[in-house]
Parts: structure tokens; C-alpha cells; sequence
């Protein structure tokens, strides 16, 4: 009825905007902008490849992860997990070259999260609501996502490239 619990040394790694990926030996892909599911892989250190760049990272037991390209290296951010389950979790990463990046409600007036620096992520948990969120670098929107309806208990992944911002509603399903 349930699928297995996975191995108690695992950690969850997910890899964000790379359509050609693999993790350990396990191949993952995620659309453009997009984050895929979270893949269970036992804590150490794990050899990934997104494109033609790979390396060794190292990750723990228990811990969510995302691995991205920034320029030419691999990074590898530390997820911020849903505790509250009467808020939704909002993380954006900064996949762009932009300096400083800040997540606001698109009119500019209610800061989310800010001053997420290229290759970093930023999270904050929030209530339910329907919202049109966007990136700003300053006072620029850099891109918006249209009318969210953020969910409580769920999880939502906004990657900024230098094309855009996309949305992924973060998935506790595993490979």
C-alpha cells in the first residue's frame, strides 16, 4: 500500500534546470527553470553530472539538497524542509547573474525573501494564499509568476535563470 521508507543514512538530492542529469547512478532530468523530484541517495559523497560538468559533493543523512550549475561548477544548496505544516514553504534559487536577488508580491511592495546572491537559494514559510509573486533586482522585475495558489504543508521551488523565473511545486515523492 506504502511505498518503502527509504534507508535511515539517506539524504534527498534533486537537481534544478538541467534536462541531462545524473546523481550517484541514478538519471534525473528537470525541465528548463524547473526542479525535479527528490532522489534518495545514502549520505557521503556522491558524484553528480549536470551537463558535461560533474564533481564530487557531499551530503548528509536526513537533509534535502538541490545541485545546479552556476557557470561552470556545480553547487549544492541545502533545502529548507516543510516543519510547519500549516505553511507553505517558498525557496528561490538564483541560478542568474544578477548580484542580489529579492522575492516580492509583484507590486514591489511586500519583500518575501531578499538579497539572494547568484548560486545561493533563500526560503521562508508562508501562509496559504493565492499571490502573484516576483523577482527584483532592486526595483527591475526580472520575472513573475502569475496568480500561485500557495498551498499549506506544500512546497514551492522558484528558479531564476538569466531567461526567467519558473515555479516547481516541490514533490515529497522519491526516485
Amino acid at each position: 500500500m506504502y511505498d518503502p521508507a527509504p534507508p535511515a543514512d539517506s539524504a534527498f538530492v534533486r537537481v534544478l534546470n538541467a534536462p541531462t542529469a545524473t546523481l550517484g547512478s541514478k538519471s534525473v532530468t528537470a525541465e528548463k527553470g524547473a526542479a525535479s523530484a527528490y532522489v534518495v541517495i545514502p549520505q557521503g559523497e556522491l558524484t553528480a553530472k549536470l551537463g558535461t560538468v560533474s564533481g564530487k559533493l557531499k551530503v548528509e543523512a536526513g537533509n534535502f539538497y538541490s545541485v545546479a550549475l552556476q557557470g561552470s561548477k556545480l553547487v549544492l544548496l541545502k533545502d529548507e524542509g516543510a516543519e510547519n505544516r500549516a505553511k507553505a514553504v517558498l525557496t528561490i534559487y538564483n541560478l542568474s547573474k544578477t548580484a542580489s536577488v529579492d522575492l516580492k508580491t509583484a507590486d514591489g511592495k511586500t519583500a518575501v525573501v531578499t538579497g539572494v546572491k547568484p548560486g545561493e537559494s533563500g526560503s521562508r514559510a508562508v501562509n496559504g494564499i493565492t499571490v502573484t509573486l516576483a523577482a527584483f533586482s532592486g526595483t527591475r522585475n526580472l520575472g513573475s509568476i502569475k496568480e500561485i495558489k500557495l498551498e499549506r504543508g506544500n512546497a514551492y521551488a522558484l528558479v531564476l535563470t538569466d531567461s526567467g523565473l519558473t515555479i516547481t511545486q516541490s514533490a515529497t515523492k522519491t526516485k
